[in-house]
């Protein structure tokens, strides 16, 4: 089959929801399982809590720049005092920065364990189970690689051994007509995508 996919991911987890089974089909972007993703929540609420003491911080940074400005003007304040005051106030500011790319960066950790099917097709293998640990370094003893395998069945291959006496005849892009054993009755219709000429002991 082309287009035939596994589906990886980032990092290990525990496989906890998974939407199909074998013979499914599936739509481009249609949400197919679901990694554990309870420690991500917590980091995503811990780095928004962040954001919130950041942004409190900087109505209180500001308001003493302003005030800093101020009291300079009528030299009640030094120059040392303004600088410390703006810097702070930049200080602040680069640290709502921070905080909103880790809130976005959870944000995408969490969409990252939604799996979702890459193209429309067909599960063609469901290869792990809830409860499984899912690795993206590769299959062990205690991992899958992968949930399930599909393949995109309007473009299908097909590899046929041919005769000596017949290779000859054969050319490419020439049309041809395919007949599974399985489904005698059905005609799939094709063309010689490429010719491999090796021989079969």
């Amino acid at each position: 089959h082309r287009d035939l996919h596994s589906f990886p991911t980032r990092r290990s987890s525990d496989l906890i929801w998974l939407g199909v089974v074998e013979g499914d089909k599936v739509q481009k972007g249609q949400i197919i399982g679901k990694l554990e993703d309870n420690d991500i929540h917590a980091l995503l609420d811990q780095t928004k809590a962040n954001l919130k003491l950041n942004e409190a911080d900087l109505k209180d940074a500001e308001n003493n720049f302003i005030r800093q400005k101020a009291l300079y003007k009528t030299g009640s304040a030094t120059k040392m005092d303004l600088d410390a005051s703006e810097a702070r106030f930049l200080r602040v500011q680069a640290s709502i920065d921070v905080a909103k790319a880790n809130v976005h960066s959870q944000e995408i950790a969490i969409e990252n364990m939604l799996i979702r099917a890459p193209f429309n097709g067909t599960v063609l293998t469901k290869d792990a189970d809830i409860g499984e640990i899912v690795s993206p370094l590769g299959a062990s003893s205690t991992s899958r690689a992968a949930i399930v395998s599909m393949a995109d069945m309007s473009s299908l291959e097909v590899e046929a051994d041919v005769s000596e006496s017949n290779i000859e005849k054969i050319k490419l892009n020439q049309d041809c007509q395919i007949i599974l054993d399985a489904y005698p009755g059905k005609i799939y219709d094709g063309y010689v995508a490429k010719i491999i000429p090796t021989a079969d002991r």
